[in-house]
């Protein structure tokens, strides 16, 4: 009997062991500083979010009010460990639970490889901010420089300065250059004129169809001599 007893303790402490095994609690808690002097300031939403690659076995904690938060009964595996808040910024942090209860905590960022550990942190997990978020962009005030340099207002400069100065530079002129320079002038605007194939055409006759008036038809209907 007490054999059958004994068999029966050790079979119930074996089935029970790797579930103690698996019991395994994450705890850490938010400690303030120069960026984040009270805890006072962090949103009543901030919540940390522990991500594995089993999404069954990511969680959420919310922070408690002297800061500490808590994932309890984490199975072994590796996740990633973020603050999500509002105001500020926090670094990333990868956990690894072993199989045997053991919980060791790296830093890490968003794009490393997950191969690639970062520094070595301690467990139970303290962790601080380090940059306030800014969601607002602040309007740049008017800047003749950048004004100047848009190609657009360069040209537009030029030509009025070309449209400026051309009148003088003609008076200066001696007259043999002066005449001959307007004679060329007067040569361009006229052969412009004339050689321009879009003076003449009647766009609203186009378009009413009265350009084929007075042109013979073709084909079928025509008279034959």
């Amino acid at each position: 009997m007490a054999s059958i007893l004994l068999l029966r303790l050790t079979s119930f402490l074996l089935l029970a062991f790797p579930v103690l095994i698996n019991a395994v609690n994450i705890v850490g808690s938010i400690k303030p500083n120069n960026i984040l002097p009270s805890l006072n300031l962090i949103p009543p939403s901030t919540t940390l979010s522990l991500s594995g690659a089993n999404l069954a076995d990511s969680r959420t904690s919310r922070v408690y009010t002297s800061g500490t938060f808590r994932f309890q009964d984490v199975k072994p595996g590796s996740y990633l460990l973020e603050v999500n808040c509002k105001t500020h910024l926090f670094p990333s942090l990868r956990v690894d639970v072993s199989s045997d209860g053991l919980v060791e905590v790296y830093g890490t960022f968003r794009g490393n490889e997950w191969d690639n550990k970062g520094e070595r942190k301690p467990h139970p997990i303290d962790i601080s901010a380090v940059k306030g978020s800014d969601f607002y962009i602040v309007r740049e005030g008017f800047n003749p420089m950048k004004l100047l340099s848009n190609p657009m207002i360069l040209i537009a400069i030029v030509a009025i300065g070309g449209m400026t100065l051309m009148p003088k530079m003609v008076e200066n002129m001696d007259p043999e250059t002066r005449a001959e320079f307007e004679k060329q002038q007067q040569n361009s605007v006229l052969s412009g004129s004339q050689n321009n194939p879009l003076q003449n055409f009647d766009m609203a006759g186009y378009l009413a169809g009265s350009s084929s008036k007075g042109q013979p038809k073709s084909g079928n209907g025509s008279k034959r001599k």
